[in-house]
C-alpha cells in the first residue's frame, strides 16, 4: 500500500509524464508519449513513456543496456528513476519542461570504491587528444573518437581518470577509462561501456516481473535496508603474477582507511575459500603490503587474494596463477 506522501509522488509523477504528450521535439527534452511499455525478456523488465523515447533516441542497449528496475519513485527526492545495465534515468522539472537527465554512476562508483585518480597536467588540445580543466583528466585515441560521435557531454560527461589498463574478475585485464556518468573499456578495437548501473541498482527492485503483465505506473523505492552493502571490487597486486606451489607472493593494495586492519583471504581455482591466518594494517596513506605462502601441495590455475577493511569495508582484488 502507498503512504499518502507516496501517493502524492506518484501523483506528481504521473502528472509529469501527462504533460510530457504536449511538449516539442527537443533533442534533450522527453517526447510526446503513448504510456505503453515494452518488454525485455533479457532482463524481464518494461520501459515506456519519456523514458522509452529517450533510451530509443539515444542509443538504446548499445549506451545504456537494457532496464533492469521499473521505474520508481525515488525515496530521497520524488524523483521519476529507472535503472539500466549502464545508466540511471531520471526525471525531473525545469521551466515548466519535463527533463531526462543521466545519474553520474562513474562518480558513484568510483566513490565507493574508494579510488583517487591524480590529475594531470594541463596540455593544449588537438584533434587526438583533448584536455578538461574542469576535472583535471583528458581523453584520447579510441576513446575520445568514441566520446566525441556519441554526444559525449550529456551522455557521458567529463572524464574523471586517465586511461589505465584494469584487472576484472574474470581475470581479463582491459584499458578503460571513467568518466562522470560511464565506464569506457577497450575490446580489441572496440570501446564498450561498462555495467555500472548493474552494480549500483537498488536490489529489491531487481526481480524480474512476467511478461503481459505492465505496471499501471511508477512503483515505489521500496525498503532496500535489506541489500547487501554494494562494494566495487577494486584490484590490488599479487606478486609475483605466476609462481610456483608452496612460495611466497606480496600483496600490495590502496584504498583503505589509514590505520584500519585488514583481513585477507584466498580463492582458490575449486571456488573454495582459505583464510589467511593473520591481518595488517594500513599505513598513513591507506596503503598495504604484506607476504603471504601457499602450500605446496596447493593446486594449479587461477588464485587471487583479497583484503577488506573491517571499517570501510572497502574489498581490494589480485588474482595470481600457481604452475608447476
Amino acid at each position: 500500500m502507498y503512504s499518502s506522501r507516496q501517493r502524492w509522488k506518484l501523483a506528481l509523477c504521473m502528472l509529469m509524464l501527462v504533460i510530457l504528450s504536449g511538449l516539442p521535439a527537443v533533442p534533450t527534452r522527453a517526447q510526446t508519449q503513448v504510456l505503453t511499455y515494452f518488454y525485455f525478456p533479457q532482463t524481464g523488465h518494461y520501459l515506456g513513456g519519456a523514458f522509452r523515447s529517450y533510451w530509443e533516441r539515444n542509443g538504446g542497449v548499445t549506451i545504456f543496456g537494457y532496464p533492469i528496475t521499473e521505474e520508481y519513485i525515488r525515496n530521497s527526492d520524488g524523483k521519476l528513476v529507472q535503472y539500466f545495465e549502464r545508466a540511471r534515468f531520471e526525471l525531473r522539472v525545469e521551466n515548466n519542461q519535463a527533463v531526462i537527465d543521466l545519474g553520474l554512476l562513474g562518480t558513484e562508483y568510483i566513490r565507493l570504491r574508494g579510488d583517487i585518480f591524480q590529475r594531470v597536467a594541463p596540455f593544449a588540445s588537438t584533434a587526438s587528444a583533448r584536455y578538461f580543466p574542469e576535472t583535471g583528466h583528458s581523453v584520447r585515441g579510441l576513446f575520445k573518437a568514441f566520446w566525441d560521435t556519441n554526444n559525449g557531454m550529456r551522455l557521458f560527461g567529463y572524464p574523471i581518470s586517465e586511461e589505465f589498463v584494469e584487472r576484472f574478475l574474470d581475470g581479463e585485464q582491459r584499458t578503460v577509462q571513467y568518466f562522470e556518468r560511464a565506464r569506457f573499456e577497450l575490446h580489441g578495437n572496440r570501446v564498450l561501456l561498462g555495467l555500472l548501473g548493474d552494480v549500483l541498482a537498488p536490489c529489491q527492485l531487481r526481480p524480474p516481473l512476467p511478461p503481459n503483465a505492465p505496471p499501471t505506473g511508477p512503483v515505489p523505492e521500496g525498503d532496500g535496508r535489506r541489500c547487501p552493502p554494494v562494494i566495487p571490487v577494486a584490484f590490488g597486486r599479487a606478486f609475483p603474477e605466476v609462481s610456483s606451489p608452496g612460495t611466497v607472493l606480496g600483496f600490495e593494495a590502496r584504498g583503505y582507511r589509514p590505520g584500519e586492519t585488514i583481513s585477507m583471504w584466498l580463492n582458490l581455482p575449486d571456488g573454495s575459500v582459505r583464510e589467511v591466518p593473520y591481518t595488517t594494517t594500513a599505513d598513513a596513506d591507506g596503503g598495504i603490503l604484506v607476504g603471504f605462502r601457499t602450500q605446496a601441495t596447493d593446486i594449479d590455475g587461477q588464485w587471487s587474494i583479497v583484503g577488506r577493511g573491517v571499517s570501510s569495508n572497502r574489498q581490494v582484488v589480485a588474482i595470481f596463477f600457481l604452475r608447476r
